[in-house]
Parts: structure tokens; sequence; C-alpha cells
């Protein structure tokens, strides 16, 4: 189904300003973490996002808050421009992006441009106990220059496609949260990933 508004701008002149929120902490770190389709529109999203980020990497969220039609506010990735986000993606060298994707089975979808920092994500995840691997589905791997996870600094990032039935589990389960958001922070904070 076709995104409702192929900009952000284009949203906020059909959007009232209480549809949707802004949350943002900038904090110089090289990695920024980015959901942003999130709140009520992929749920689940803004909480991985947060834990991911924790207290020392920079993350943003665009966050649905309308009692109902939320998918209204999702502009797909390549077209996202909200202005805070475009100022997040160009202060950071890796964007790694948080996504929600249909599933009833617990898995994680890892795509973008930065194969090597994804398949860290993916070996870390598995030994986790995680299912996560590299999807066939074109439209959910990430690979487009223009997706917003590829364009911070280096030219290359990371899209994590979560499933609905893993981003219930984590919502309902504050310590698996923390696990899997763990899984991934390791590899981002590791001096080995060269990107901090």
């Amino acid at each position: 189904m076709p995104d409702k508004y192929s900009s952000f701008e284009q949203l906020t002149t059909s959007e009232s300003s209480d549809a949707y929120q802004i949350s943002c902490e900038f904090r110089r770190s090289a990695v920024a973490i980015v959901a942003p389709h999130a709140g009520k529109i992929e749920p689940g999203t803004s909480e991985i996002c947060r834990e991911i980020a924790g207290r020392e990497l920079t993350f943003y969220l665009f966050e649905g808050c309308k009692s109902s039609a939320n998918s209204d506010l999702h502009i797909t990735s390549t077209r996202f421009d909200e202005p805070i986000a475009l100022k997040v993606i160009s202060d950071a060298d890796t964007v790694v992006t948080i996504h929600g994707q249909s599933g009833d089975e617990m898995f994680v979808n890892v795509g973008g441009l930065d194969q090597m920092l994804g398949n860290k994500i993916i070996e870390s995840l598995t030994a986790f106990g995680c299912a996560a691997g590299r999807r066939s589905e074109p439209h959910l791997q990430g690979r487009d220059p223009l997706n917003i996870c590829n364009k911070g600094n280096s030219g290359s990032g990371v899209q994590l496609e979560i499933s609905r039935a893993l981003r219930d589990q984590l919502r309902l389960n504050y310590a698996d949260l923390v696990s899997f958001s763990e899984a991934i922070r390791s590899v981002l904070l590791s001096p080995e990933s060269n990107i901090l």
C-alpha cells in the first residue's frame, strides 16, 4: 500500500501537530539509532530504539500519536525528510534504523549497505537466540543509497526489520528487551566495530 504522504512537508499540511511527536537526543556519538516509524506507526520500535541507544548513542524517534490511522504517518525510508532526522543523520558516521514488519514468528531481517556491521549484528543476535538474517524481499533490504540508514557520513548503514511477534514479546517482557538490545549494543559499542 503506497504512503499517503511523500514528504514530511506534505504530511504537516494535512495532519495536526499533535498527530505525531519527535524525540531526539544528540550524544556526539558516531552511531545514531533512528526509528522513523515509531509510536503507533510500528508499535514497539520506540522502546527498542531507546534501549539500544542507552546513554551513549544518539537516537531519534518519529512517533505516531493518533487515536487511529497512524499508518497514514508512514513516510518510506527513501523519502523520509523530517528536518531533525536529517540533522541527526548528517552528524552520524553510521545510522542504524529500527523498523517493524509483519510476522507471527520472531525474527529480525537485517539490511542496509554496511554488510560487515550487519553480519556482526546477525551473529550477535543469533548467539542471543534470536532468528536473524537477510530476507529476499527487495523492499526490506534497505540497499537503496537514498534509504536513511545509508545516509550517514560513511554512506552505508544497517536496517533492522523486526517482526510484529518479536516486538510484542519485547514490549511485554522488559528483561527480553534489555537482552535483545544488548546483543545489538555489544556490536555497536565494540572497539572491533571501528565505528565509535
